[in-house]
């Protein structure tokens, strides 16, 4: 189950964000390691703080965790250290309508990891055929598939943000009424989220 509303993006200072692999290590006798990949793509991970917000605000964090039931359901979560692609590339145009999947790709020398993006923000996607600007058919924002016509041949590319499926990791979460909130409940404690692999 999946929820295509975002959580509160107004964050503090000291939030963090990150993801990990998962890599199985064998050292042999030798002392030489084996490794293995035992994913292909990361998963990102965030402590989100709730602090300096309105009263109005907690309550919207709280009652996300409440609709979402905990870790049960997923939602849109903007990962402040990586929400924005720049001209990347998704195929080539062929004459006939065509599917192209948005993604993003990390290059590091010879190598580079794409990933799927499949929560791109509504009204925040600009498709391009050899440089100009197209209209798709269409762009579907809850998987990431963007449909269009191009000229064989032309490389199309896009620009735009995109949120991260992600999940509470915990059924939790607990408010206090602090002097400092004039006696208001407020959120006391970081929140945890995972992303979902969709």
């Amino acid at each position: 189950m999946f929820n295509e509303s975002r959580l509160l993006d107004r964050v503090a200072y000291g939030s963090e964000f990150g993801h990990s692999y998962k890599t199985r290590i064998e050292e042999l006798r030798s002392g030489v390691e084996r490794r293995n990949a035992e994913w292909d793509l990361p998963l990102a991970s965030c402590s989100l703080i709730f602090q300096n917000i309105d009263e109005d605000d907690h309550h919207i964090v709280i009652a996300a965790h409440h609709a979402c039931k905990g870790m049960l359901i997923g939602l849109r979560v903007k990962d402040w250290s990586d929400y924005k692609a720049i001209n990347e590339p998704i195929g080539f145009g062929t004459g006939a309508q065509e599917t192209y999947q948005l993604t993003k790709t990390y290059t590091f020398g010879a190598l580079s990891t794409a990933k799927k993006i499949s929560k791109p923000v509504q009204g925040q996607v600009s498709v391009f055929a050899d440089g100009s600007p197209v209209t798709p058919d269409s762009i579907d924002y809850t998987t990431g598939i963007v449909t269009l016509t191009a000229t064989s041949g032309q490389e199309i590319t896009w620009t735009g943000e995109y949120d991260l499926p992600m999940r509470f990791d915990s059924d939790e979460i607990s408010f206090s009424a602090d002097n400092r909130s004039g006696g208001k409940l407020i959120l006391n404690t970081d929140v945890q989220l995972v992303e979902l692999r969709l």
